[in-house]
């Protein structure tokens, strides 16, 4: 399946932004997973199941990995140019994907329904590798020593 990233506009905001690059993924679960990696430290994110086609795809079970897991609605409600908000809802995986009724979802509300992780934390920040992590105010965190000399690792 082919989903497309949504990723808040601004931490705490609550407003996600549909991103132009799509994945493809088996499940939303692998979706998120592989869009997680590409998000700004402090945001949100979730993922829509893009339909290419017109109407709704052919029953296919849930992988098992996918079976049971939960996520946050968010819906894209005002129109193409605004931004998915969440919704209060949860959707479930149970015998299908719960993306697949996020597009049945979409044929009766005529707009766009995501999914985001069920525990919506925003993103870390990513560990520094140049920074030693017993580093003194006097380090610094350029890679280099005081001397302007490459430090060792």
């Amino acid at each position: 399946m082919k989903f497309f990233p949504l990723i808040e506009t601004a931490a705490g905001s609550g407003q996600f932004r549909l991103g132009s690059a799509a994945v493809e993924a088996a499940s939303t679960t692998a979706a998120l997973s592989l869009i997680a990696p590409s998000v700004g430290a402090g945001l949100r994110y979730g993922a829509w199941l893009n339909n290419v086609v017109r109407g709704l795809p052919s029953f296919t079970p849930a992988p098992a990995e996918e079976t049971g897991k939960s996520y946050k609605v968010l819906a894209e409600i005002g129109g193409a140019d605004q931004p998915f908000v969440l919704t209060g809802s949860v959707q479930t995986s149970l015998p299908f994907d719960a993306s697949l009724m996020c597009l049945a979802m979409q044929q009766g509300a005529n707009f766009r329904y995501g999914l985001m992780p069920a525990d919506e934390q925003p993103v870390a920040a990513p560990q520094s590798p140049s920074t030693p992590s017993s580093a003194t105010p006097s380090g610094s965190a350029s890679g280099t020593d005081s001397s302007g000399t490459p430090a060792s690792s």
